[in-house]
């Protein structure tokens, strides 16, 4: 899955590379300057709309709550099982109230471990957004001016 999302970037990428080398040779003369402006603003484009991308994506992480597998009780009861030495399980080294009070402390922390998760990368995404956005409104103000 990943790597076919890595070759359509790619392919977009080169697409657009050469779509650019051609307005760069048609509308003016080729120099250093225009091709970094250039490179500079698609660059910056790029950065921008993954930031998009994942700005919604965490948005909606964080404002609906869910989506996320936590290890079911019977899993989590196994942490706590003692085993015989052929490895069968013997009994459980705590009660079963106690499991099930460890149990729904282990969810809480995972879901506030989650939420923590989401806004750390919300807050990244949308520095993404506003640094590639503002590096690419300055960039492209310059070749417009040439």
């Amino acid at each position: 899955m990943y790597l076919f999302s890595l070759l359509i970037i790619i392919a977009i990428i080169v697409t657009i590379l050469i779509v650019l080398g051609g307005i760069i040779f048609m509308t003016k003369s080729f120099n250093l300057r225009s091709v970094y402006l250039y490179l500079v603003c698609f660059v910056t484009l790029i950065i921008f709309i993954m930031g998009t991308i994942f700005t919604v994506q965490k948005l909606v992480d964080v404002f609906v709550d869910g989506g996320y597998y936590y290890q079911t009780i019977e899993d989590y009861e196994m942490r706590y099982q003692k085993y015989s030495t052929e490895g069968r399980p013997v009994e459980s080294s705590i009660s079963k109230e106690e499991l099930e009070k460890r149990y729904e402390a282990y969810l809480e922390a995972e879901a506030k471990r989650n939420r923590v998760n989401n806004i750390r990368q919300l807050a990244s995404s949308v520095s993404a957004m506003v640094v590639g956005g503002a590096f690419w409104a300055y960039h492209w103000k310059k070749i417009k001016e040439e």
